[in-house]
């Protein structure tokens, strides 16, 4: 297996998590949602330049994709949204607001649409 195929891989296993968890832990499937954007997105950079960026910021993630592809600027708005969650309500913090379900639902569907925007690409 390739390295970008290996990224892919563990991307599709946070969306299926996220997927799993969806009814069950509010917090882990919104740390998972925010995982499938950033692996997804990094199995492309490593495919394009055999480089693993160091970073969790999403619309920084994007911004490098767009070196390769300028595709790639339907992401910044997702990337923006779903960036946060990678930390968001995983420690204590008094601002952090539970989603609606249907909130979670469709940071579900924004992660995967990045990952399936990615394997297009």
């Amino acid at each position: 297996m390739r390295a970008h195929e290996h990224w892919l891989l563990i991307a599709q296993e946070d969306l299926d998590s996220a997927k799993h968890l969806f009814n069950r832990s509010f917090i882990t499937t919104l740390f998972h949602v925010q995982q499938c954007a950033e692996k997804s997105l990094k199995s492309y950079l490593v495919r394009k330049s055999n480089l693993v960026i160091k970073t969790h910021d999403l619309v920084k993630l994007v911004d490098l994709c767009l070196e390769f592809n300028n595709e790639f600027e339907v992401l910044r708005s997702l990337a923006a949204v779903l960036t946060p969650y990678e930390t968001a309500g995983r420690y204590p913090d008094n601002s952090f607001k539970k989603p609606s379900q249907e909130k979670i639902q469709k940071l579900i569907e924004q992660s995967e649409y990045i990952f399936n925007f990615v394997i297009q690409k």
